[in-house]
């Protein structure tokens, strides 16, 4: 059941318009403007927004991302070594 957004030639207003089914979509007429009722409407590329627990990452991105973090935490930080260094120095 897909909703498709139009926009209205003659008036400019986008509007959503909600087909029982993407063949319904595709066999029937553009539908009229829900503003200024003219049938001059044409379809228009809807913005997509994914949404997903990384911040929308897609499910590869998401992997990519955990298994930089996992390298990341395998670092040592500076801070640490530094302690390291200065204690092996004393003995």
């Amino acid at each position: 059941m897909p909703i498709y957004e139009y926009t209205c030639l003659v008036c400019g207003e986008t509007f959503s318009h909600f087909w029982p089914s993407i063949k319904a979509a595709v066999a029937g007429s553009a539908p009229v403007c829900p503003i200024c009722a003219s049938p001059q409407t044409q379809r228009v590329i809807s913005q997509v927004a994914v949404l997903g627990g990384l911040g929308g990452l897609t499910p590869g991105e998401q992997a990519a991302a955990k298994a930089q973090e996992e390298r990341l935490a395998k670092i040592t930080p500076q801070e640490q070594i530094d302690k390291l260094r200065a204690g092996k120095r004393r003995v």
